[in-house]
């Protein structure tokens, strides 16, 4: 990896509720600027946000979902790794030593709906290649069954893998001759690797009848936890917690955010807009995309999840290929959206094994909700809006699903092992193909021209 400046670690974490700035709401419009700060004092297009409180029409979605509240769990001794729910003693004895499991998704249109999003402790969103972005749900807590469509491992995901200390399912990687060379690092960085081209973890995959390779490729969090005990892989977990809230604890005041619109492109292009909107009986943030709201494809209920975060991690593009690095070590701003309120961060990261935290104005660390959360990584074209109340929020524009197009497409060079199988299982028989699996570029977004690597300028921010 290129050298990137490390931010050092300063004072030991602390604890205690969130210690935030109430932001009033002004002319019932509040306009936010930010950026990020990156490694150089270089300028560059910067993320922006818009908080605001117009009145606009309802949205009315082209798809509708059942939905069922975000459970409440009971405060008890034992907290889950990842997002904090409370676990009974039992749940705890059976579940702490084991590591937790990160799996790539595709997220184009080819790939929706999904399946086991719902069931993940926290999911990350960021861009990979040609403006499209991917997803990685990170397990520990739930076990889901089936998980699809797996996709190719890329680099700012392995460093996330690599500071969670998790298991790592995906099918392929990139392979090059820089920094964006996923492939390679899977090794170097001794990742527990379980590549649905790997002789053993490849029994862990098996191909859906009903969609065309490579939107077809499955799995499920026990397939892959018996292929990591095959590999040697074994706990006890690793990985650094976060803090949460008691039941107790006093809960600082935010702004007013009921929606939030994220555009990765910032042209409101209809699958990479995503809307969160709060769902005060759900007690959590419902997520929307492809012109409604976005359902688990097995349950047909709305992912919900109980923090939104917004970061701003500037970014470039890595070679002619259009490799997408993120500049991950140091900090930048970050936005925390829970309880329907609103509260701006910083995140750090000090390197590649260090958990990624996040800080209020007062340096005092972030104390999280209990609760699934889900992690939106923007580049530097891209925007993010607020409104005070859900319905607030634009319609999402027209979304129209695209044909079925047959095989995958050509980028990812994979090693020359063989393809998932289902020989020694019960699954459906999987369709096999001798293409290399790849990202397949939209028509919707023109592939990103290679630039010089660039920083943007620090957080401005304009009440």
């Amino acid at each position: 990896m290129q050298r990137l400046t490390a931010f050092a670690r300063g004072n030991p974490i602390l604890a205690g509720g969130v210690a935030v700035g109430v932001v009033a709401v002004i002319a019932a419009i509040i306009a936010i600027s930010v950026g990020a700060a990156g490694g150089s004092s270089s300028a560059a297009p910067q993320p922006t946000a818009t908080i605001t409180a117009q009145a606009t029409e309802r949205p009315t979605a082209t798809r509708t979902a059942t939905s069922s509240p975000t459970p409440t769990s009971t405060p008890s001794a034992n907290s889950a790794l990842l997002d904090g729910t409370y676990m009974s003693d039992a749940e705890w004895a059976a579940r702490k030593d084991l590591l937790p499991l990160a799996v790539m998704f595709d997220n184009t249109p080819g790939s929706y709906p999904h399946s086991g999003l719902d069931k993940a402790d926290v999911i990350y969103e960021s861009f990979v290649e040609g403006g499209i972005t991917r997803l990685m749900a990170v397990f520990w807590k739930h076990e889901a069954d089936p998980i699809f469509p797996v996709r190719s491992a890329r680099t700012p995901f392995v460093i996330w893998v690599d500071e969670l200390g998790a298991l790592y399912g995906h099918a392929g990687s990139s392979h090059t001759d820089d920094d964006a060379d996923a492939g390679g690092q899977l090794v170097e960085w001794e990742i527990k690797d379980l590549d649905a081209f790997d002789d053993i973890a490849n029994r862990a995959y098996y191909r859906l009848d009903g969609r065309f390779a490579p939107y077809n490729l499955a799995t499920s969090t026990q397939r892959l936890r018996d292929a990591a005990a095959q590999k040697g892989y074994a706990g006890p977990p690793t990985v650094e917690t976060w803090l949460f809230l008691g039941e107790d604890d006093e809960r600082a005041v935010g702004a007013p955010a009921g929606g939030i619109e994220v555009d990765f492109s910032g042209r409101r292009t209809g699958w990479q807009l995503i809307q969160w909107k709060w769902d005060a009986e759900a007690n959590a943030y419902g997520r929307s995309m492809f012109g409604g709201p976005q359902v688990d494809g097995e349950t047909g209920e709305q992912l919900k999840f109980r923090t939104v975060i917004v970061m701003n991690v500037p970014g470039f593009v890595a070679n002619t290929r259009g490799h997408y690095l993120l500049e991950q070590f140091g900090e930048g701003k970050a936005t925390i959206f829970t309880r329907g309120q609103a509260f701006e961060a910083t995140w750090k990261k000090a390197d590649r094994k260090a958990r990624t935290r996040f800080y209020d104005a007062q340096g005092a660390e972030i104390v999280f909700e209990r609760g699934p959360i889900f992690i939106e990584v923007l580049g530097n074209q891209s925007k993010f809006t607020v409104v005070a109340e859900p319905d607030q929020l634009p319609d999402l524009p027209p979304y129209t699903p695209p044909p079925p197009q047959p095989g995958p497409s050509e980028d990812d060079e994979l090693p020359p092992t063989p393809l998932p199988t289902t020989e020694s299982t019960a699954e459906p028989t999987a369709t096999e193909s001798t293409e290399p699996e790849q990202t397949p570029e939209p028509t919707e977004t023109p592939e990103p021209t290679p630039t010089e690597r660039v920083s943007p300028t620090p957080l401005v921010v304009n009440e």
